[in-house]
């Protein structure tokens, strides 16, 4: 019989590669960068704006502990614990980014009214010639007569009294059915043009008004209460702050690449990151009137609008304390809203009370603004 081979018992372990090493480190700093992500939706920009802006990270920050996990699977499996554990503690946010599997159908509504609703950000229909602005409002309208939404809530509303091509809001009235609406302009010119948000409605609005954001800005937020058959639901339709970027700092981010030198970069950077923290800082503000407001409301609450932030943001963190996401309880994908030069966030949003179900959210690849549109089916929840 052959003999066993005889292996000594001080053979010493097999130590990790050298080179394996850095990696380590660069994860443990990740983590560390994502556990701080995770106050962003808690901690007001007013006092940490920086967690607003890791906030806007959050995405690529998953994607790179993805490949953390990847990488240690095949070499460390052991290690993938720092990362995995990691994601897995704010799990909640990852569905606020991701959706697989949209509810197409209601549940918990047999004999209420079902109504869609969608929200766009129209960027002025195009009114400056940005991409040929007959042919974008005209496509737009078309969106609209396809889509038939009961309720449609526009940002960024122009219209004009008279005069062609733009006779938008009466041109909704008449020729789409949207008899019932409320706009609230900011802005009126000598030659009859106006600026600012609308709701336009097929059911009855028996009431309307707008919540005070600030008297020194263009944002607004409208309300209206829409009677549906036996209920009536509170609709508020909201445009607010955005980094209000310019031709120099888009200048700046088209042309950002290696060859970029040092002051340039310095002098962009450093305007960009001044934009950042006062829309971050101007949005905290905003959304803490809307949901003082939303707390008084006497009906079930449907939101929606340009909310110019992302889902881990505070703003955000702000509403999901009162309301539902639409696109949590029934996207796909990633839902990204935003078309620009800065990746495509999820901006826009629609969410409501527990009281009232929705279903069937669905954001739009139409490009004929800076936006895509989004919308959703909803219903008030029976007994």
């Amino acid at each position: 019989m052959a003999k066993e081979a005889h292996v000594p018992e001080n053979t010493p372990r097999t130590r990790p590669s050298r080179w394996l090493l850095p990696l380590w480190w660069a994860n443990v700093l990740a983590v560390l960068v994502l556990l701080l992500t995770y106050l962003a939706p808690h901690v007001s920009p007013m006092r940490v704006w920086w967690l607003s802006l890791l906030a806007l990270s959050y995405p690529f920050q998953l994607i790179m502990h993805a490949g953390f996990i990847l990488w240690w699977t095949v070499f460390r499996p052991k290690r993938i614990l720092l990362s995995a554990l990691t994601v897995l503690l704010g799990w909640s946010h990852v569905t606020d980014h991701v959706q697989l599997m949209g509810q197409k159908d209601p549940v918990k509504t047999d004999g209420s009214t079902a109504v869609k609703l969608l929200s766009y950000n129209v960027r002025l229909f195009d009114l400056y010639n940005w991409s040929g602005n007959k042919t974008s409002r005209d496509s737009m309208f078309a969106f609209f007569e396809r889509e038939q939404a009961d309720i449609l809530c526009l940002q960024e509303y122009f219209h004009r009294d008279s005069g062609e091509p733009f006779l938008t809001g009466r041109a909704l009235v008449k020729d789409l059915g949207y008899v019932h609406y409320h706009e609230l302009f900011t802005k009126r010119t000598s030659r009859g043009q106006q600026f600012g948000i609308a709701t336009f409605s097929r059911f009855p609005i028996l009431a309307h008004g707008h919540v005070d954001l600030d008297v020194h800005t263009n944002n607004q937020c409208i309300w209206a209460d829409i009677r549906l058959a036996d209920d009536t639901v509170r609709v508020y339709n909201a445009h607010l702050a955005s980094y209000h970027f310019g031709g120099a700092e888009h200048r700046f981010l088209e042309q950002l690449d290696t060859d970029t030198d040092s002051d340039t970069l310095k002098r962009g950077g450093l305007r960009i990151l001044k934009l950042l923290r006062r829309g971050m800082r101007q949005r905290a503000g905003e959304v803490d009137r809307i949901v003082a407001h939303i707390r008084d409301s006497p009906h079930p609450v449907i939101y929606c609008g340009d909310m110019n932030d992302v889902p881990m943001s505070y703003g955000y963190g702000l509403l999901r304390d009162e309301l539902l996401d639409a696109f949590v309880e029934s996207g796909r994908g990633l839902g990204g809203t935003y078309i620009g030069n800065l990746p495509s966030f999820r901006i826009d949003h629609i969410m409501h009370a527990g009281a009232v179900e929705s279903w069937n959210f669905h954001t739009h690849p139409e490009a004929f603004s800076d936006h895509h549109p989004v919308s959703c089916m909803f219903a008030l929840e029976k007994e």
